[in-house]
């Protein structure tokens, strides 16, 4: 009688069960790196799917400008809606167009 190893069975069994290992290995890698990738695209996808939605349906957020202290030369300037965002102490205000202008200029004014 032959050996064990001799076995086709055995031996099916054994390859299987190898790829079976390194099938699972490889799933679990992917699932690590697919997770990795999404955590990583979510914050800039959602910001963009957000700007789109808001340029489309023309939801523009409104303006936060503390006109008075940012720019008291150019009262009125402010159309109020944002564009974008800006850091002012510890928080982002979010400015239109006019306002973040207009406070860029009074910056490089004084």
């Amino acid at each position: 009688m032959g050996s064990d190893q001799d076995d086709p069975a055995r031996q099916f069994a054994a390859a299987r069960d190898a790829a079976a290992a390194v099938l699972a290995e490889w799933g679990q890698r992917v699932a690590a790196a697919t997770t990795e990738a999404l955590g990583k695209l979510d914050p800039p996808v959602r910001a963009a799917m957000e700007a789109g939605l808001a340029a489309f349906t023309g939801n523009w957020r409104q303006c936060r400008c503390p006109c008075a202290r940012a720019h008291p030369d150019d009262m009125g300037v402010c159309d109020g809606r944002a564009v974008m965002t800006r850091r002012r102490g510890q928080e982002d205000v979010a400015l239109c167009a006019p306002c973040a202008v207009a406070q860029g200029i009074a910056e490089r004014a004084g």
